[in-house]
């Protein structure tokens, strides 16, 4: 019994190969991984040589703003006749500094296509500088023709000059950090309060610095403080509600106060 045994325990470990099988052939195999490695590197090259990688068409997808004829051309001149493998940082830093540019991604479509990816910069408030100049969420100044861009945009007024000019090596201006508050401010409002921003006329800033908001039908002041805060403006909803219910028009709400609403009306002093 027992030398059966031992005899089937030979048999099991005879069976297993050894270490120095199971290590035979594999720098063999490693020379041929390297071998078509290098072979598909060389015939790559010699393709990319010959032009079959090169960039023959160049794809930009539809935009609103910018001029499709003007942005079409653009692309083409930087891009087309180079490899379809070349680094293309710089191409891309150039549609970047467009004013109108956002984002701009390239996605390659082999073996000689280009699909070129742009994200304008879109309008979503007016700054008063004593004209109404659209801006995008960044608090970039775009120059745009009124046709452009809906004028029922929140309007931002300022206390003082309102951009920082010209960034360095850009056509863009930006808006100082004041104007940006009023910026944050009405995004956190449209955000909030979608259905309320039609009813608002401007954004500025009161003595104290608070963000005010006038509505556009009534003019009544409302003070929500020094940021926009969601509970100031559920009061803003319900007072607003209870005024067209009451037919009252005050001149001015301030909900700056933690726990109290003030209401100033046309008579009091």
């Amino acid at each position: 019994m027992k030398a059966r045994k031992k005899r089937a325990k030979n048999l099991r470990y005879s069976s297993l190969p050894s270490k120095n099988y199971r290590r035979k052939g594999r720098p063999g195999k490693l020379i041929f991984l390297l071998l078509v490695t290098a072979c598909s590197c060389f015939a790559a090259y010699k393709l990319d040589f010959d032009g079959f990688f090169i960039i023959k068409k160049v794809n930009v997808n539809p935009t609103n703003l910018i001029q499709e004829t003007y942005l079409d051309s653009l692309c083409r001149s930087l891009l087309l006749g180079r490899s379809i493998f070349s680094n293309l940082s710089q191409q891309e830093k150039i549609i970047l500094s467009e004013p109108l540019v956002k984002e701009v991604r390239f996605l390659r479509r082999y073996p000689d296509c280009l699909k070129v990816q742009v994200e304008e910069r879109v309008p979503v408030a007016l700054v008063n500088l004593g004209e109404l100049l659209p801006v995008d969420s960044e608090g970039f100044i775009l120059q745009l023709a009124n046709k452009n861009y809906p004028l029922e945009l929140p309007i931002l007024t300022p206390r003082t000059v309102a951009f920082n000019g010209q960034e360095e090596n850009s056509s863009r201006a930006s808006l100082n950090k004041e104007s940006l508050r009023l910026l944050e401010a009405a995004l956190v409002f449209r955000r909030l309060a979608p259905e309320l921003l039609p009813q608002v006329s401007e954004f500025t800033l009161n003595e104290q610095g608070k963000i005010t908001l006038v509505t556009l039908d009534d003019g009544i002041k409302v003070v929500l403080g020094k940021w926009v805060k969601e509970e100031n403006v559920r009061y803003l909803q319900w007072m607003l509600g209870q005024f067209a219910r009451l037919g009252e028009k005050p001149v001015l709400v301030d909900l700056s106060f933690e726990g109290q609403i003030i209401v100033k009306n046309k008579n009091d002093s």
